[in-house]
């Protein structure tokens, strides 16, 4: 079986032994979690526009398996059970760059594989490490019950500079209007149409449980932009918020249209037919 289980040892916490707060615990298996997304993207070659091969969802799902005494140990699994083991797959290089992700935390060390998504990742859990209070993690991994490696983790020695992305690398922010109307909260992926009719992914939403309420409705998703040439196809790491319409366009329409007799011919008075051609022209670009 390919499926890998952590644990998490949190020693400092202002929670009794065996209990941690809900926020810490959102933000830390949050962070978490987005790391093992983007490293399993970077494997698959999915980190450009467009939607994750199906396969990157299942390798990088982390499951929160139990919380244990001892200070805090959160008990997590990755990957599936019912899949064979393969060396170097996919499944496997996901899991052991995770594992080397804990190193790196400890000895403030970038790997030198990851990309600035991942980057941007690990620095937000170990962000929320220090918030959350930890004064040390002790990370470790294994399968079969067997521990397999573990890493100690002093949070008081971390460089979270180590891990900001140059700016210079990153894409524009930008804001774009339109209706929510596809999601995959497990993925934290949505898509906005646009009033033009385009599709735009949303990666890695910021408050998937929001954004899940404004379905259906128009909003406006800033973040992040990736573009294909001039278009704009993903905005990564979004925040959404409903769109206030104005009450006009919202104005009841007739259902029935009246007549008025007929077109008139003869085209519009004042407006020559060279007019209309470099208007037809400026339209179809």
């Amino acid at each position: 079986m390919t499926s890998r289980d952590y644990e998490l040892c949190l020693e400092g916490i202002s929670s009794p032994s065996g209990e941690i707060s809900l926020r810490d615990l959102t933000d830390i298996c949050s962070a978490l979690q987005l790391t093992a997304t983007r490293i399993a993207r970077q494997v698959a070659g999915a980190e450009g526009p467009g939607r994750s091969p199906s396969h990157v969802d299942r390798i990088s799902e982390l499951r929160l398996t139990g919380i244990g005494e001892g200070s805090t140990r959160l008990k997590l699994r990755l990957g599936e059970e019912s899949t064979l083991p393969i060396p170097d797959s996919d499944d496997d290089i996901v899991a052991r760059r995770l594992e080397a992700t804990f190193l790196a935390i400890a000895t403030n060390e970038p790997p030198g594989w990851a990309s600035p998504p991942v980057l941007q990742s690990i620095g937000k859990f170990v962000s929320h490490l220090a918030t959350a209070g930890a004064t040390r993690m002790t990370a470790s991994w294994g399968s079969n019950g067997d521990v397999a490696g573990s890493q100690v983790i002093a949070v008081a020695e971390l460089d979270a500079s180590v891990w900001n992305v140059d700016t210079t690398r990153q894409t524009e922010t930008v804001s774009v209007t339109g209706r929510l109307d596809k999601v995959d909260l497990r993925a934290r992926r949505f898509r906005v149409r646009d009033d033009v009719g385009h599709d735009i992914n949303l990666e890695d939403v910021v408050d998937v449980d929001a954004a899940a309420l404004l379905i259906g409705q128009r909003v406006i998703a800033t973040g992040a932009a990736e573009k294909d040439g001039a278009r704009l196809v993903r905005i990564v790491e979004p925040t959404l918020s409903p769109e206030e319409v104005p009450t006009i366009w919202s104005a009841e329409v007739p259902l029935e249209v009246p007549a008025f007799g007929s077109m008139p011919r003869g085209g519009i008075p004042g407006i020559g037919s060279n007019e209309v051609e470099e208007f037809l022209t400026e339209i179809r670009g």
